[in-house]
């Protein structure tokens, strides 16, 4: 009898201890980024910098890769609960999602071409070129409209093979973006054009199924940056990837 009673006793506390002590809340975000800024394993820059967030606030995060169009609509349907990273004011065409106001990062959308001494100053110089870009980045697709032709492709090893096999003269993409997918390709004689048509903050957002998460993902992320943790994920991630002349990401 008394094994018997030892037996229930520690059934209890297993069960118990499961119940208080299970596995952390879960958050399921999709993302379009490339390496640096994303990785298969979850290690780039934007991984890294979401993850701790999440960790700070007892979250635990999945990421899924999905197409830039793709992952704006599953997030907006709630079947991923986020998206990262996107411009500010998505919420105008997917009112589903709930931006969280402490920005990832930063990109640069520059085009990429073979020519360095190509003159470029604002989208309009692009009128005298055939440019490609990658399905469902809004704000290339709303401004780039003066353009000789303008291709649309899934993913960036399609954009930088369409210009690596002249398809086109010009793409234009996130600056990082593009200098990961040079170095993954093994990519010789593809220059960035400076000066950037344009720099915008990038955000992570969620689904409104899980906004009370939003000011809670928001100070973990001035958090991280006020203590230097943020800093060192992106020097840690991101130099690898820079040309030789870049000093720091």
């Amino acid at each position: 009898m008394r094994y018997l009673y030892l037996y229930l006793v520690l059934i209890v506390l297993l069960v118990a201890s499961g119940a208080l002590g299970g596995d952390l809340p879960r958050l399921t975000v999709a993302t379009a980024d490339g390496v640096p800024l994303s990785t298969p394993e979850g290690t780039g820059f934007h991984d890294q910098v979401v993850r701790e967030a999440c960790q700070r606030i007892g979250v635990q995060l999945d990421i899924i890769h999905l197409p830039a169009e793709r992952a704006l609509l599953n997030a907006n349907d709630g079947f991923e609960e986020g998206v990262y990273v996107r411009v500010e004011g998505m919420e105008a065409s997917y009112p589903n999602l709930r931006m969280v106001p402490e920005k990832i990062g930063d990109y640069e959308f520059v085009a990429f071409g073979k020519q360095s001494s190509a003159q470029l100053n604002g989208w309009d110089s692009l009128r005298d070129y055939h440019v490609a870009i990658i399905t469902g980045w809004k704000i290339l697709e709303r401004n780039i409209v003066a353009s000789k032709s303008l291709t649309k492709v899934k993913d960036a090893s399609l954009l930088f093979r369409a210009l690596v096999d002249d398809k086109v003269d010009l793409v234009v993409y996130n600056r990082l973006d593009g200098y990961g997918t040079i170095k993954e390709l093994g990519l010789q004689g593809i220059h960035a054009l400076d000066p950037p048509f344009a720099t915008r903050e990038m955000f992570l957002y969620v689904h409104k199924s899980r906004e009370a998460l939003v000011p809670q993902l928001a100070a973990a992320l001035r958090a991280m940056k006020d203590d230097g943790s943020y800093a060192a994920i992106r020097m840690r991630t991101l130099a690898p990837y820079l040309p030789a002349q870049t000093a720091e990401p």
